[in-house]
């Protein structure tokens, strides 16, 4: 009975300090600006964070009025430049579309440097703390969490059966480092922004795009391409970021419990881009029963060792020496000793 009274004694106080923890949390309503509200990340990812599931953990305590970028109007880019001015004070976004400004950012998705979600997620943990350091000294931000969306494939208008097939084609892409990845298979860079794609194929101003599977299908590819290669060639990994005086400035209990729930974020997040990504592709070429609507009827393409060889060759001759080129010694060596390491890779020093 004693051992009994013992225990329940200490459920108790473990009770209480829960309640009392959340008692000291602070009461705050975010200013939130998250990513496209078409595309799965927001659907799936970001929007029920700020509506359900940090409320739920906090107690109602923490909330986030939270809007995408497509609501608010304004570009991938922008949107690290309007919280350092304090619009928002939390952004979600690719670095890939921040990184013009820092190269250094653009080091958690290079190009082809990651063949799987595993060994993406690893480098990813790696390098985080050097991004943050840069996201601090050109934002004044801190990052919270990091997640990717379904690989990066190429979809053509025309047949595409390997990577040879590429040249001379004009390539749609979202990131210097795909571009490199395309001119390192002989093809033709074409950069648009995303809503213009599909009357690009329309009317021949590319012959083929990159991005994700599913957010290929949500944005209506699929009516016109005819041809899914589904080589992975990135991951656009997402980055959650917050003003660092603000986050900094939180008391301990609030941070804690904030980073908890980021750190669950996280978690669905990698999964839920692992767990779409074969549906994206399925729905795209109808080779599933598509959960996401009506599906497409392009041809799958899958890639053969001889392509994925032909992947790391253009990672190492084209991807990593020109990303070096734009980003410096001291932060290719940073990246060597953490990314680098985790993805078994070296960039090249000048």
């Amino acid at each position: 009975m004693k051992i009994i009274r013992t225990l329940g004694s200490c459920a108790m106080v473990t009770a209480l300090s829960v309640i009392a923890g959340q008692a000291e949390t602070i009461q705050r309503d975010f200013k939130v600006v998250g990513t496209w509200g078409n595309l799965s990340s927001w659907q799936n990812v970001e929007q029920p964070f700020w509506s359900e599931k940090l409320p739920a953990a906090t107690g109602g305590r923490i909330t986030g009025n939270a809007i995408p970028i497509t609501e608010a109007g304004l570009k991938g880019t922008e949107v690290m430049r309007l919280l350092k001015l304090g619009v928002f004070e939390v952004a979600h976004g690719l670095g890939s579309y921040v990184a013009s400004e820092n190269p250094a950012i653009e080091g958690t998705d290079l190009s082809s440097i990651a063949p799987d979600f595993a060994t993406m997620r690893q480098i990813a943990a790696a390098y985080e703390p050097t991004m943050d350091q840069t996201f601090r000294d050109v934002y004044g931000a801190t990052i919270v969490s990091l997640h990717p969306w379904p690989a990066s494939m190429i979809y053509c208008v025309e047949p595409i059966a390997s990577i040879d097939d590429l040249e001379g084609r004009k390539i749609r892409v979202h990131s210097a480092t795909l571009g490199d990845f395309v001119e390192g298979a002989d093809g033709v860079v074409v950069t648009l922004p995303f809503a213009e794609v599909v009357p690009a194929l329309e009317k021949g101003v590319a012959d083929c795009a990159v991005t994700d599977p599913v957010s290929a299908f949500k944005a209506k590819w699929h009516e016109v391409i005819n041809h899914v290669f589904t080589l992975p060639i990135g991951y656009s990994i997402t980055f959650t970021a917050v003003n660092a005086d603000l986050w900094d400035g939180l008391d301990e209990e609030s941070r804690s419990v904030m980073q908890a729930a980021f750190d669950e974020m996280e978690d669905a997040g990698w999964a839920i881009a692992e767990s779409e990504q074969a549906m994206g592709v399925g729905c795209l070429t109808g080779t599933v029963e598509c959960t996401m609507g009506e599906a497409g009827a392009a041809s799958l393409n899958t890639p053969s060792p001889n392509d994925e060889a032909a992947r790391q060759a253009i990672l190492s001759d084209f991807a990593l020496k020109r990303w070096s080129d734009r980003c410096g010694n001291d932060c290719v060596s940073a990246w060597n000793e953490t990314a680098g390491a985790a993805a078994g890779l070296s960039a090249p020093t000048n």
